[in-house]
This record gives structure tokens, C-alpha cells and sequence, in this order.
């Protein structure tokens, strides 16, 4: 997904932010515990099954480092969290290698969630520049998001990344999903995961109307499956959360 700020600096740059980036090394799960290398941006484990990182706005800019963010527990999604990175002037912006179709949502606040599968322990977020890698470390097990010029390590845990264009209602709900990924690629893997997803937001306040999507990431790019669910009638968080789909 591509996500940018209104400054003329950021739209000045070619190369664009995709939320999802890089490359999954083939590291077994087994063997991320061994690697000692610190975590980058680690916070302490917040309690509870909803939380948020929350950055600092300053300027009209979300935050760059970690030093002006904290994790925080929230007790409900709403619009106002929601609208929170309208402050930082964190949106939606049209890109080529996104589907035409979704320009209808270009200019609307963007956020990025994270749920861990089985628990639907759930983060936000939310003021910060932080990709998913980098909020999750610290919060959810066996996360290592490690990025320097010689290397790149970028492992998710039990968890299935999502974002959120606009409201709690309106705009829609996009989902990473991968039939073929391993489970620590941070994506969807069947339609059992995808319902379950749409299950635990609609209890986290997330409208039941809400359009969800079956994404292709990095880029905003339904996934042929997506489509094929949609013309069974498939489009919402309810059509989703039922528990008879096949």
C-alpha cells in the first residue's frame, strides 16, 4: 500500500512507500529466537488485546523515531483514532502500479493494523512513520524486523497485516493474503483467516458494512481470489464474518 505525506519533499521522491517492502528471508521459525541482535524500536509489551502506537504530530508531521512514540492500550476503534493520521497527513495517494478503481479513496487517512491469528490481539498504528515490522517488535512473539545496507530481516510472527482507509464505516479494509505464504509473513492464508480477521474487528468497533478487500501487497492490487469472492457476494466484514463460508 502506498502512503505519503502532503509535503512537497515526499511527493518529489520517485520511489514510493509500500507498506508490505522488502523481501521475507527464508529463515525457519525455529530459528528466529537465536538471532541476538537488538530489536529496532522495541517497546515494552503493552497489556491487552487492543493497542495503538501512538506518535507524536509536530508540524503537521507524523514521527520519525522512536523516541516520540509509546505504545498505548485502547479499549475500542473509532473514527476519531481513525482520524488521527489526518493530523500527520498520513493518506492514501494515487500510484500507477495501484488499481485504478481504488482512486476513489485517494486523500482519506490511512492506517495500518496488525492481528495476531487465534488471539486477535490487535495494534494500531497510528502518528507514527513506523512500518508494521518495526511497531510489532515487543508486542507480539517472534517478530524480527532488522534492516541495514548489507541486510534485510522482516518476519511477522503469527500475525496477518491489514490496513484501513477512512472511517470505522466507510472507505474500506484491506488484507495481505498469500494461500502460499509461511505463516510468519505476516498475511492471510485462507478464507477461514480472512473471516476470522473480519470477525475480531467488528468486535474491536469496525461497522459491519465495511468494505474489506483481499490484497496483493505491496501495492494496493486486489488478489484474483478477492474477486472471485466478491461476485459470490462477498463484500463486507458481515459477508466475511459468516461462519458458514466455504
Amino acid at each position: 500500500m502506498v502512503w505519503k505525506t502532503w509535503s512537497a519533499e515526499s511527493y518529489a521522491r520517485q520511489d514510493p512507500i509500500a507498506y508490505s517492502g522488502g523481501q521475507i528471508l527464508n529463515t525457519p521459525i525455529e530459528k528466529i529466537k537465536e538471532i541476538k541482535a537488538p530489536p529496532r524500536r522495541a517497546k515494552p509489551r503493552q497489556k491487552g488485546d487492543l493497542v495503538a502506537l501512538v506518535g507524536r504530530i509536530i508540524d503537521g508531521k507524523v514521527s520519525r523515531t522512536g523516541e516520540l512514540e509509546h505504545m498505548e492500550r485502547i479499549y475500542g476503534i473509532n473514527d476519531d483514532l481513525l482520524g488521527y493520521n489526518v493530523d500527520g497527513k498520513r493518506v492514501l495517494v494515487k500510484y500507477h502500479l495501484n488499481e485504478r478503481k481504488f482512486d476513489i479513496y485517494v486523500a482519506m487517512s490511512f492506517v495500518k493494523g496488525v492481528t495476531e491469528r487465534n488471539t486477535g490481539r490487535t495494534m494500531l498504528i497510528l502518528g507514527s512513520d513506523s512500518h508494521h515490522g518495526e511497531a510489532m517488535q515487543g508486542q507480539f512473539e517472534d517478530v524480527l524486523w532488522r534492516q541495514t545496507e548489507k541486510e534485510e530481516l522482516k518476519i511477522y510472527g503469527d500475525t496477518i497485516r491489514w490496513i484501513n482507509i477512512r472511517t470505522t464505516e466507510h472507505g474500506f479494509i484491506g488484507i495481505d493474503y498469500s494461500p502460499s505464504a509461511e505463516i510468519h509473513e505476516g498475511v492471510a492464508r485462507s478464507k477461514d483467516e480472512v473471516s476470522f480477521l473480519a470477525q475480531t474487528l467488528m468486535q474491536f468497533g469496525f461497522d459491519e458494512k465495511k468494505r474489506l478487500f483481499v490484497l496483493q501487497p505491496p501495492y494496493i492490487v486486489e488478489r484474483a481470489e478477492g474477486k472471485q469472492w466478491r461476485s459470490e457476494g462477498l463484500k463486507t466484514l458481515a459477508d466475511y464474518a459468516k461462519k458458514e463460508i466455504k
